[in-house]
């Protein structure tokens, strides 16, 4: 009987022991990465407050004034879901800026068709990255149902105006890329929705000025 006292004793001291180490267990912290079972595949991720990592959003070949698209690491399952629960910004998508187009006149007014003074290239993009009006490079939100449309001109690089070789001596001509500033919806690396100005190629003029 002696000795069974003796393990009951020691056997409560064991449990008492046991729940108190078990109090101070630390709980786990939700930003160490965490791993659950789907059959017998083990997989894992990482709960972060970052919606993105700028470092993996650079620009690439396919940028165009700093507007860039088909950006490998965009997030675009994220950008979805986070535009479909934001309504009061869907009205903001569709076609944003287009090049000025003068009103077409009546071909008794006209024999030839007007030329641009300047060579420029034509562009429409959706861009997915972009440079803000503070020059930081910002998230466009651009994703299928989603679309935020750009077209735009831009000089082809390195020429002058037509007919150049027609004006006085002492001038030197030059086709200059000029820009307009457009609200886009962008989203931050914390996940919100805003409307962020963005530089937009606009038209390509024609400029002069006295050579030395």
């Amino acid at each position: 009987m002696g000795n069974f006292t003796n393990l009951y004793v020691v056997l409560i001291a064991c449990v008492g022991a046991c729940n108190v180490y078990a109090k101070r267990e630390r709980p786990p912290s939700l930003r160490d990465p965490i791993s659950y079972s789907m059959g017998n595949k083990i997989s894992s991720f990482y709960i972060s407050n970052k919606l993105y990592d700028h470092r993996n959003l650079m620009e690439n070949n396919e940028c165009i004034h700093h507007l860039c698209y088909n950006i490998t690491n965009y997030p675009s399952s994220s950008v979805k879901d986070i535009i479909t629960r934001n309504k009061d910004f869907h009205h903001l998508f569709g076609s944003v800026i287009r090049p000025y187009s003068p009103p077409t006149l009546s071909p008794k007014f006209t024999s030839n068709e007007d030329e641009n003074m300047c060579a420029v290239l034509t562009y429409t993009v959706r861009p997915q990255t972009a440079l803000n009006k503070s020059t930081k490079r910002v998230v466009v939100a651009n994703v299928d149902d989603y679309k935020q449309e750009v077209s735009f001109e831009v000089c082809v690089p390195n020429t002058k105006c037509f007919m150049d070789d027609h004006k006085p001596a002492q001038f030197e001509t030059a086709c200059k890329q000029q820009y307009t500033v457009v609200k886009l919806v962008t989203v931050a690396e914390n996940g919100q929705l805003t409307l962020d100005s963005v530089p937009i190629p606009s038209s390509c003029v024609c400029t002069y000025r006295g050579s030395v």
